[in-house]
């Protein structure tokens, strides 16, 4: 049940988030909230797949993030 209540938060906060930024493309609110991770390899830049994280550690990165949660930065 722990994973489901992670999950909702994530979906909660990217709702928000899309209503929010309505010109961002999806992929760039997973990029810029911290969801998906880039890393710079041999010059290109590369997603880092999150599909074997659990769903509570991407919810304390997203809690680390300024763009997901610029009101508690302010």
């Amino acid at each position: 049940m722990e994973r489901q209540k992670y999950n909702e938060l994530i979906l909660e906060t990217l709702s928000k988030l899309v209503k929010k930024h309505p010109d961002l493309r999806f992929g760039q609110l997973l990029v810029d909230c911290g969801i998906v991770e880039l890393y710079n390899d041999y010059d290109k830049m590369v997603a880092k797949d999150p599909f074997n994280e659990e769903s509570k550690i991407t919810w304390e990165r997203m809690l680390m993030n300024k763009f997901a949660f610029k009101e508690q930065y302010n």
